[in-house]
């Protein structure tokens, strides 16, 4: 009985860790796709798109690491991320969101979330859809167009630690999500970090 048991439990890991490493795989082509597709259509220059970008995230005593797949810069600021999501974009709104609200000292105002079928882009300061589709994604052009006069404040402490708290929780749940320097929860047993 025990022996099925453990033979049960062996072969449900091997099916999580088979998952997982399908969702790193799509995630990797989804960056890949999102990346060409700033440079080769959407206008932007290599030096402004930047790829794997790991953020720390400070709650209280504890440091710890995120990550975002791409982050988009204007004139040395930070303009748009991009969240690749294997599976449900809708999922990862929310986690994208918090991670453009605690990235830096100021907000990235514009979050999206995309898997190869289609993108959502969201304005951080509100949390709401600003456009679903590729066509959302902003253009450099559109994309100075609606930075253009916003004026970005901190997020204010109490709200912060929440959004940490959040981005902290998707982090935490890495099923079909890549593993490794963008967090996540190692399967395996000798692992307890």
């Amino acid at each position: 009985m025990e022996d099925e048991l453990i033979i049960r439990e062996k072969k449900i890991l091997a099916i999580l860790e088979r998952e997982i490493m399908d969702g790193e795989e799509m995630a990797a082509a989804v960056g890949k796709m999102a990346e060409q597709m700033l440079l080769d259509e959407k206008g932007f220059a290599p030096a402004e798109v930047r790829r794997n970008v790991d953020f720390t995230v400070v709650l209280g005593e504890e440091r710890v690491r995120s990550h975002m797949d791409l982050l988009v810069t204007l004139d040395g600021r930070n303009a748009m991320i991009i969240k690749c999501a294997p599976g449900s974009i809708d999922s990862r709104q929310r986690q994208a969101v918090a991670a453009a609200r605690v990235m830096g000292e100021l907000p990235v105002p514009v979050a999206v979330v995309m898997d190869p079928r289609s993108a959502v882009a969201l304005d951080s300061a509100t949390g709401k859809v600003i456009g679903e589709g590729f066509e959302a994604i902003p253009s450099r052009e559109e994309l100075v167009r609606l930075l253009a006069g916003r004026e970005l404040k901190p997020v204010p402490p109490e709200k912060a630690e929440r959004e940490k708290r959040i981005l902290l929780a998707f982090d935490a749940i890495r099923c079909c999500i890549p593993q490794g320097a963008g967090g996540g929860v190692s399967l395996k047993e000798d692992d307890k970090s």
